[in-house]
């Protein structure tokens, strides 16, 4: 057999697997994230900090661009959103979740048509016991060392997941019925 041919023969097989596996998804996981939610009251505007946050999910990067994604996850525990108003502020915001029997809100990918710079989705968001489809647009950027930075904010309508706005001083002050989450995160490929 030609030695050109035979070499081919061996180079073949392992340009091939190099090239599925530069392609294959990898697995990304929450490496810094900054979210808020803000809010309206009859007496001020608000804006509490989620200070902890669990997110996962498969994608397919190819250069600056994200080609697929799949089995997005996001859960944030109830008691982990902290008011910069205080304490007091904290409890109500948990009672609206119900947050004794429903300790977390998730949020599950369900479909996404990814595009320049932008992930146009629809998920799952469960919170308060209740589960709505959203649709969510969210902004990304490819960074040095296969991070990936996603940027968005959604509004939410307290009543589509049967939660009552906070109210205190025997009902003076209400919240307003809408709030919207602001969220800048970065993902790491999970080693």
């Amino acid at each position: 057999m030609n030695t050109k041919y035979t070499c081919l023969a061996f180079l073949l097989p392992g340009l091939i697997f190099l090239n599925l596996t530069t392609l294959s998804q990898s697995t990304y996981s929450l490496k810094a994230a900054k979210m808020t939610v803000d809010g309206t009251s009859t007496l001020h505007d608000w804006t509490s900090d989620v200070t902890k946050v669990e997110l996962t999910g498969q994608f397919l990067v190819e250069g600056t661009r994200i080609s697929q994604v799949k089995d997005v996850q996001l859960k944030i525990p109830v008691t982990s959103i902290k008011s910069t108003k205080g304490k007091t502020m904290d409890n109500k915001t948990w009672e609206a979740f119900k947050y004794e029997k429903n300790p977390a809100i998730t949020y599950k990918l369900t479909a996404v048509t990814p595009a320049e710079k932008v992930l146009k989705s629809t998920g799952t968001l469960t919170m308060a016991g209740s589960s709505k489809a959203i649709d969510l647009e969210v902004t990304y950027t490819v960074l040095p060392g296969s991070e990936l930075r996603l940027t968005g904010s959604h509004t939410i309508k307290l009543k589509d997941y049967k939660m009552d706005p906070p109210t205190a001083m025997m009902g003076t002050i209400k919240v307003g019925e809408e709030v919207t989450v602001k969220f800048d995160v970065t993902l790491s490929q999970t080693k």
